[in-house]
């Protein structure tokens, strides 16, 4: 074995071992973080003499044990996808020349032109594309959860999910679009739409199913769609994971979902979770038309509720300005006036600055 492939078998040792080490790091430094800053909370809020044990509490919530499965089933997967990139000729006859073999992440489409091994090599090399693509959104996700003393063991298993979905998905889109042409674009280009899948699994199942749309046709999609998380300013692929966790799928949920456990069960700051909601709230009230009322600088709801409840005569110059109906208008901001959840969301939003929450 040359120096190269020698190198190849340590990459894929020390790449596979990332979540493992992460793992190592949030218990040996992190966490301690976590309990200074719980034992000074408790402190300030004088609860320390109280019957509240905080080390129990604390080991009971982060428990070592907790974390052993996920992690190495993750760290399993991880391993297969990288020694599949880079070692995978070595599950197939070899030359004599050992110099002369191809690996699966240098060499592309080459890997499997002209063997008789090549539809099976060009699936295993979309599933390792797959699985890479994988890897690097789930080490990405995973440090994010490390920097802000969030990391639990829903988190490698959520992950190993997307990384055992994504190759599935991607192996099928490889029946559907790519060729057996070797000078077809979609020889290298199944390649990268196999990585792409890997970052954005739910992506490339939407693709997945466009694509077989003609055999599984559904009238009833086309005329029901929820309005993603993503139209919410602010949140980005990654927060939307995070919301995903606590059961938050869509804008309706987040303007539904209850804003004292939002803030609770989420690491978000305060204030930027208010934005959110209040930004659903108006979403789902004026649906396509929430766009219109940017015009004159009302992007939330609170920002509507404070328009109108300081002078209500101002409806009749927004309708105008933003070509929207005054009767839409004047319905609406009774509706949000009689919600509960808004009212909260103001008296929140009028005392946060007393509020020492993040």
């Amino acid at each position: 074995m040359s120096l190269a492939h020698i190198l190849e078998a340590i990459a894929v040792v020390v790449l596979s071992s990332y979540f493992v080490i992460i793992t190592f790091s949030f218990f040996k430094f992190r966490l301690s973080r976590k309990k200074e800053q719980l034992n000074s909370l408790i402190s300030n809020l004088r609860l320390d003499g109280g019957n509240f044990d905080l080390q129990k509490n604390f080991d009971r919530e982060f428990s070592k044990n907790d974390y052993l499965l996920p992690v190495i089933f993750v760290s399993l997967l991880s391993f297969f996808g990288i020694f599949l990139l880079l070692l995978g000729w070595m599950l197939y006859d070899q030359p004599d020349d050992i110099e002369l073999v191809k690996s699966m992440l240098w060499s592309g489409s080459e890997f499997w032109n002209d063997d008789i091994y090549g539809r099976e090599k060009k699936s295993l090399t979309v599933v390792a594309w797959s699985l890479l693509g994988g890897y690097l959104s789930g080490g990405q996700y995973i440090y994010r959860r490390f920097s802000t003393i969030d990391l639990t063991p829903g988190n490698f298993f959520s992950i190993g999910i997307r990384m055992v979905l994504a190759p599935i998905v991607a192996l099928m889109l490889s029946y559907l679009i790519s060729s057996d042409d070797p000078s077809s674009i979609y020889s290298n280009g199944i390649l990268v739409i196999a990585f792409l899948t890997g970052l954005f699994p739910e992506r490339g199942l939407r693709l997945l199913m466009d694509k077989s749309a003609s055999f599984f046709p559904n009238k009833k999609d086309q005329e029901v769609k929820n309005l993603p998380l993503e139209a919410i300013e602010g949140i980005s692929y990654m927060h939307r994971l995070r919301l995903n966790e606590v059961g938050i799928d869509n804008v309706q949920n987040l303007a539904q979902f209850n804003f004292m456990l939002l803030i609770i069960k989420t690491p978000f700051p305060a204030r930027i979770l208010l934005d959110w909601v209040s930004q659903a709230k108006l979403l789902m009230e004026f649906r396509e038309y929430a766009p219109e009322l940017h015009k004159v600088g009302i992007r939330s709801a609170l920002d509507f509720m404070d328009a109108l409840d300081e002078d209500e005569s101002r409806l009749p110059e927004i309708a105008r300005i933003t070509g929207l109906e005054p009767l839409m208008l004047e319905i609406n901001y009774k509706n949000l006036k009689g919600d509960k959840s808004v009212w909260l969301l103001e008296h929140f939003k009028q005392n946060l600055e007393q509020v020492s929450l993040r």
